[in-house]
């Protein structure tokens, strides 16, 4: 006896050998798909991706020969998409460019595509007056960083990652200014505090409040109230020490020096325990802390101030 489910089953095979017919299925899931995406997007990001959709996404870039146009787009249209997703691949010092970017990204997607699409076709960019040139070792190493997990296949973070380590320099990098090859993973690629909020003050233009050093912690009674404090006034993004962050991973020997930078989200107290919420490594991330650890945890502090999502830039 023929049913009605197994009826549509046969009507599906036959239409399947029609010319056309199976493309049209699939575009159409294809345009549900992105329906569903784009219906979850801020305004911003649905004006990154059509800032995206009118360049030309297709033709290489002469000045950076081992991009690959396919992998390079494809990976800006993730990042748009997907903010938390960005990070610094596996063994880079890579982690302060990402932060940064994370940032740009959520909060002003736009400014990101026309930054990267500038220097992906001119191999320059000027940004608020700050020159972004990378050099020609920099520009032949993008696309060919190998063993950095994720990081191999996303092409144009790997440039703005290598570009953004070129043009930005603090005292740690001053005895390696010159990249070659394997330096992202040295001190050529390192960002102590100054430099990141330099690199913030740079892309954001807007008043930073500051705290703290790479060798001494911020002079704050209660951690706890001033970050709950600034939380209120804009977004905050901490220097920490990653050996108190994940213990678990650095059992050995706690290296007293920050080493990560990470975005704080939320920070509430739950009895005698501090509900930590931040993102880092590509992740939002939730962590139970003591107040203790969490002093322990901190070395800078970094406020944007009317930096928030009340204020779309």
């Amino acid at each position: 006896m023929l049913t009605f489910s197994r009826a549509k089953s046969y009507l599906f095979l036959f239409l399947a050998f029609i010319p056309g017919y199976c493309q049209m299925v699939m575009a159409q899931q294809s345009l549900i798909e992105d329906a569903g995406v784009n219906s979850l997007l801020t305004g911003k990001q649905r004006k990154a991706l059509s800032i995206l959709k009118g360049l030309d996404t297709t033709s290489p870039s002469l000045l950076w020969p081992n991009l690959s146009p396919d992998l390079f787009f494809s990976n800006i249209r993730k990042n748009i998409e997907h903010p938390e997703s960005i990070n610094q691949g596996q063994q880079t010092n890579f982690c302060g460019y990402a932060a940064l970017t994370h940032l740009l990204l959520k909060y002003q997607p736009d400014v990101y595509v026309q930054s990267i699409y500038t220097l992906y076709r001119e191999g320059a960019l000027v940004v608020n007056r700050k020159s972004i040139k990378p050099s020609e070792a920099v520009r032949n190493a993008a696309g060919t960083l190998r063993r950095k997990g994720e990081l191999d296949m996303l092409h144009a973070n790997q440039m703005w990652f290598l570009s953004l380590a070129d043009a930005f320099k603090g005292y740690m990098n001053i005895v390696d200014h010159h990249y070659q090859p394997g330096d992202e993973n040295k001190i050529w690629a390192g960002t102590n505090l100054a430099k990141f909020n330099k690199m913030v003050k740079v892309f954001t233009q807007r008043k930073l409040e500051l705290t703290g050093s790479d060798f001494i912690r911020p002079w704050k009674d209660d951690y706890y109230a001033y970050l709950k404090q600034q939380l209120q006034e804009g977004v905050v993004m901490l220097f920490v020490n990653s050996k108190y962050l994940y213990p678990h991973k650095h059992n050995v020997l706690k290296l007293r020096a920050p080493t990560h930078f990470i975005v704080l989200y939320d920070l509430n107290k739950i009895n005698d325990v501090l509900d930590f919420k931040y993102w880092d490594y590509g992740l939002k991330t939730e962590q139970f802390i003591t107040r203790k650890r969490l002093k322990r945890l901190i070395f800078g502090i970094t406020t944007i101030t009317k930096y928030n999502e009340e204020e779309k830039l």
